[in-house]
């Protein structure tokens, strides 16, 4: 066969990577166009971008670092796509993961108003906090339990606001999944033994309004595992060149509960109360764990 000349295989070299970097500039260039439409509550376009989920978590770390001046440094990591319920088409088969900044979190019993968001809902969560950066490298349930220092009661009011037409699943990843807002209650310490073991998996909740009435309640058992899903955040973090460190939050995502804000949503009816109280059952001795979303109207 015969070789190609040098000053050839040169041009070809150089001549790819400059169509690599400026494809790169031309993304850099519609990341900063959907940061700053999502910071301003505009729908975010476009990314219609074929490369591996790799390739999107890490254009998705870039558009994190483009936030990081508005809504400050990363605090934890959320997940989404573990339950048994409908899968979404726009979610990696195995699940997705996207950041949580600081400027997102809201204390317990913050009010919102409808429009603070422009397609968000009210979304009943569970979270861990981490505690002992030994979580990077456990094996068994037990030493991933022991790298967590406390459960979190935790709603969120995600706000994934896309062009319909443009979104895809590198999208999702690489818009942080349109995560907008992130409330937390008091924290439950948890212990490294197999009771807390069973109390995780089988514990129960209920949403409730300001008139104390069930709104919907649930069991975590059959909807997912949450060390199991922890597990799966710290391989792919692994996987994405990250660690996780004492300090840091991780929701679990979505444990079955949840309620459109606004009027014309194809997930249903407006929540029409203007509370949004999330109880867990079986975690504590004494009153149940709690978090709560108010809504000024």
């Amino acid at each position: 066969m015969k070789k190609l000349p040098v000053l050839l295989i040169t041009f070809i070299v150089f001549f790819a990577q400059d169509f690599a970097s400026a494809d790169d500039e031309k993304i850099r260039g519609e990341l900063r166009q959907m940061a700053d439409d999502f910071l301003n509550f505009r729908m975010m376009k476009g990314f219609d971008h074929e490369m591996s989920l790799a390739e999107a978590y890490r254009w998705q770390d870039e558009m994190v670092a483009i936030m990081e001046p508005m809504l400050g440094g990363v605090v934890g990591y959320k997940t989404g796509g573990h339950d048994p319920g409908p899968g979404f088409s726009t979610f990696p088969p195995e699940g997705i993961r996207a950041y949580i900044l600081e400027g997102m979190m809201r204390d317990d019993g913050t009010a919102i108003r409808v429009d603070d968001s422009k397609v968000g809902f009210l979304e009943a969560d569970f979270a861990f906090r981490v505690g002992d950066a030994s979580i990077n490298q456990a094996e068994s349930d037990l030493e991933i339990l022991a790298g967590l220092d406390a459960m979190i009661p935790f709603a969120e009011v995600p706000d994934p606001y896309y062009d319909p037409n443009t979104r895809s699943i590198n999208g999702t990843i690489v818009a942080n999944m349109g995560t907008r807002m992130s409330f937390t209650g008091e924290p439950v310490l948890l212990e490294a033994t197999d009771a807390w073991l069973e109390k995780l998996n089988n514990f129960t909740f209920a949403v409730l309004d300001e008139h104390d009435t069930v709104i919907q309640e649930g069991t975590i058992a059959g909807w997912y595992k949450p060390i199991a899903v922890v597990r799966w955040i710290r391989d792919q973090l692994k996987e994405s060149g990250k660690e996780l460190i004492p300090g840091q939050l991780l929701s679990l995502g979505n444990i079955g509960i949840i309620r459109q804000i606004h009027e014309g949503s194809p997930r249903g009816p407006a929540y029409t109360s203007n509370q949004f109280r999330l109880e867990y059952y079986g975690l504590t001795d004494g009153d149940p764990a709690t978090v709560t979303i108010n809504i000024n109207r």
